[in-house]
């Protein structure tokens, strides 16, 4: 038996019930090795002899992904794709310090140490991330309970392959502890992201793993987004992020005021944009153009917009322009504007005149956004402009963006502390996950709407709802995501920790924590 307690986009941290229970994800060695049916058919010959592998297959309670090291990267994510499901998947004699937190952001639970063993006796060392090789090592760098600063020379060549065997081992457990703190914080795929670089085949692997839809991934995290290489683009929040937002954007204003991001997030209360509002008076639809994100300023609350960080140098490739460009056009479209103002310089520039050649756009910053003779060229364009509710509107579009309901009422708080109210307080914003948390009233509106919504047994819960209580769940939930479940006595709020589709399918495990509740 096998279950999910938390989820990390494909990666999971979950519980494997054997004669023992084993954490996950788990490198798995020694005895417990031979309980496993490997079968005799490697999962790289199904292509080419479909029935023999069907025939000749592993048979286990977990799923066996064998020979993945004859395999393209290509065929590697489509296994992965074909594998995944309620069973742990095992896969076989492939990992490696360098590769491992890929496997396991691709969603492998569990690993062995037979290729670390496998390069011991080849004569190649981990060290790090790096194999060295063992003939041209005098002593070991390494002070584990295998080398302990042993001299080479004084072992044979078997003490000294068992020692490397050892201590390879030793390494990739490591490693793979590494990962299950990494996807408790939800900060994997940053790491996968910066191991990719070292391998064209992990570079490869990640992007075609990209290509994939799934409801595993979540829309809002408590971790930062580090926007550090060309797959960090392509990340499913980010995609998310521009497709949804693009589709929830209602400008309302005549006037457009494009700006730079800024280190501080929310953008808001950094020292430029209160800066910059304490000199002019904004009172109309702002977008904040940042590499790669473009974020009206409706949206700067929600995850990624609200937590992530990306390196600032001065130079924008054209690459990055092009496609800030492109975005930053679609959300200047979803306008009516009659007047665009760029309040930017250098970068910000290139991309609002690639994106907007075609429109009339004033430009009021020349040299330094801060300086007086700028902020005055930015007051005198916007000072007839007035009568706009910034932070309505940020729940107007949160509210849209995250449940698909249209939510207004009376704004209170102090920025970026706001809540929203109707006749007693509705929603907040989280800004641990860059969301909404709903509560009475509105809780019970998107019950009515049917989204976002959990059906459990008749029971009462406590902090944690199990998989085994839930009867239905929207397949449209993502884990981390605000839902509400209900049943005929009671009616609550909780963060999913699991897509919805697998709060039904799986017989245990977290599907739900919850928040609060009450009673119809």
């Amino acid at each position: 038996m096998f279950y999910t307690e938390k989820r990390d986009g494909f990666a999971r941290l979950g519980i494997l019930e054997l004669e023992e229970k084993i954490q996950t994800p788990a490198m798995l060695d020694g005895k417990i090795l031979e309980r496993f049916d490997f079968g005799k058919a490697p999962y790289a010959i199904k292509k080419i002899f479909p029935e023999i592998y069907e025939r000749m297959k592993p048979k286990n309670e977990v799923a066996i992904l064998t020979g993945l090291s004859a395999m393209m990267p290509r065929e590697i994510s489509e296994a992965f794709s074909e594998f995944r499901g309620t069973k742990a998947i095992f896969v076989v004699a492939f990992a490696t310090p360098l590769n491992v937190s890929t496997l396991i952001y691709l969603g492998a639970d569990l690993v062995d140490n037979l290729m670390a063993i496998a390069k011991a006796y080849n004569g190649s060392y981990f060290f790090g991330d790096l194999e060295l090789s063992v003939e041209k090592l005098e002593e070991f760098p390494c002070s584990c309970q295998h080398c302990k600063s042993q001299k080479t020379k004084d072992l044979t060549k078997e003490e000294l392959y068992e020692i490397v065997a050892g201590h390879n081992s030793e390494v990739l457990r490591q490693e793979v502890e590494r990962c299950r703190i990494l996807i408790a914080e939800e900060n994997l795929r940053n790491y996968v992201e910066a191991k990719s670089k070292l391998s064209p085949e992990l570079t490869a692997l990640l992007r075609f793993a990209d290509f994939e839809e799934s409801n595993c991934f979540p829309r809002f995290r408590r971790s930062t987004l580090y926007f550090t290489s060309q797959e960090s683009i392509n990340r499913f929040e980010v995609r998310y992020f521009f497709q949804r937002a693009l589709e929830c954007y209602k400008p309302k204003t005549k006037a457009l005021l494009l700006l730079p991001c800024t280190a501080k997030k929310p953008y808001l209360i950094s020292r430029t944009h209160r800066l910059i509002r304490s000199a002019v008076k904004v009172n109309v639809n702002e977008i904040i153009i940042s590499s790669p994100l473009v974020v009206p300023r409706e949206f700067e609350l929600l995850y990624p917009a609200v937590n992530y960080d990306t390196p600032v140098t001065g130079h924008w490739s054209e690459e990055e322009v092009d496609f800030v460009a492109k975005w930053l056009r679609k959300f200047v479209e979803k306008g009516d504007f009659e007047k665009i103002v760029a309040h930017v310089e250098g970068g910000y520039k290139k991309v609002v005149e690639k994106a907007l050649k075609d429109f009339e756009v004033v430009f009021t910053a020349e040299g330094e956004i801060l300086s007086e003779s700028a902020l005055k060229r930015l007051k005198k364009e916007l000072e007839c402009y007035e009568n706009f509710d910034l932070f309505a509107e940020m729940f107007s579009h949160a509210s849209r963006y995250q449940f698909g309901i249209e939510a207004r009422g009376a704004v209170k708080g102090r920025y970026p502390d706001i809540e929203l109210f109707w006749k007693e307080r509705v929603a907040r914003f989280d800004l641990r996950y860059g969301n909404l948390d709903v509560y009475g009233e509105f809780a019970r509106e998107i019950l009515k709407s049917g989204s976002y919504v959990v059906k459990i047994a008749e029971f009462q819960p406590s902090s944690t709802i199990f998989c085994a209580g839930v009867e239905e769940a929207d397949e449209k939930i993502r884990p981390n995501d605000v839902v509400v479940f209900y049943n005929s006595q009671l009616y609550g709020v909780g963060i999913a920790r699991m897509h919805g589709k697998e709060m039904v399918e799986a017989k245990k495990g977290v599907a739900i924590e919850v928040r609060r509740k009450s009673k119809f």
